[in-house]
């Protein structure tokens, strides 16, 4: 059984992983359930989520993946270390794994390159402007996106990095990563650069051919090794680009959608959907844990001191 610990209102990505053929028992658990628990049965534990938590929870989750780990667990993504968004694209630019730059909005001086654009450091809501041309427009985006109630501690400037691969179309690569197994997975098309949902018909046979074969060769599979190393990941999905042949990733998410291209005009792309699932549930085979053995115990002293504390907790309130 794998067991994906997730926050509580976004327990729907993981659960989609259900309805793939080949793919071990799944099992869900929110930070607040298992912060309750007094143990955990054994099984593969995969945490996720870490923009959406706070210190104290990801602290609390740090604590709880060691007490499985100590028990000899297989865990993937150490919450005490994964990187989230600015941290990670920092790294990934320091490292020469990325071209294009960050800043935080709050600490860093406005960009010394441009166009950028402005987006949260956390959770997944797509950018919050349009490409900022100076740094007068970015600065009075900011203090329009501050003036609005979003948080600066929570924006960063991020450079534009992006390329169409024809006239007026973007494209949106993405790789998941399962314990340093990396499967190529499924485009997206847009018509803007943004790309974060696609756009339907969009794109044409060619280049859904060409999806098919990266799927099947999984092409971008040695690229890719490197960033989510550098990311302390071992579970998630890569977002990334290619300009001038180069890939440039733009987030890893620990906690992406899974659903299944059933139906589609071009049918290839159900092909193409198909293959890359019966390889992301291959590589869940390779972590799977059968389930039986001694529950492990949460007995950090923080932990249980938490369980004390939680106990008239409300339902945590859902968060983008």
């Amino acid at each position: 059984m794998i067991c994906f610990v997730t926050s509580g209102s976004h327990k729907y990505a993981v659960r989609e992983l259900r309805d793939v053929p080949g793919m071990p028992k799944v099992d869900l658990l929110s930070y607040n359930q298992m912060f309750r628990s007094k143990s955990l049965r054994r099984a593969t534990y995969v945490f996720t989520d870490f923009d959406r938590l706070d210190f104290w929870q990801r602290e609390l989750a740090a604590k709880a993946f060691r007490c499985l780990s100590d028990a000899g667990v297989r865990v993937l993504n150490d919450p005490a270390t994964a990187l989230t968004r600015l941290p990670l694209l920092k790294v990934l630019n320091r490292r020469g794994l990325n071209s294009f730059a960050v800043w935080d909005a709050e600490t860093d001086s406005l960009p010394d390159r441009y166009p950028v654009f402005l987006r949260t450091r956390s959770a997944h809501r797509g950018t919050q402007t349009e490409l900022l041309g100076n740094a007068e427009q970015a600065s009075m985006a900011l203090e329009r996106l501050v003036a609005s109630g979003l948080c600066k501690s929570d924006l960063m400037f991020v450079e534009y990095c992006a390329e169409p691969i024809k006239d007026g179309l973007f494209r949106k690569l993405a790789a998941y990563c399962v314990n340093g197994q990396i499967v190529t997975g499924m485009s997206v098309h847009d018509e803007s650069w943004h790309a974060k949902f696609g756009k339907e018909g969009a794109a044409d046979a060619d280049l859904y051919q060409d999806e098919y074969e990266a799927v099947r060769d999984n092409r971008y599979s040695d690229a890719l090794k490197k960033h989510f190393e550098a990311a302390g990941i071992s579970y998630g999905r890569a977002d990334f680009t290619l300009v001038g042949g180069r890939v440039e990733v733009y987030e890893i998410n620990t906690n992406p959608n899974n659903s299944r291209i059933l139906d589609h005009p071009y049918p290839i792309r159900v092909e193409t959907d198909a293959l890359f699932h019966q390889r992301l549930a291959e590589a869940m085979q390779a972590i799977d844990t059968p389930i039986g053995g001694k529950p492990v115990p949460l007995d950090h002293p923080d932990l249980v001191s938490q369980r004390k504390r939680d106990w008239l907790l409300p339902r945590p309130r859902w968060t983008p």
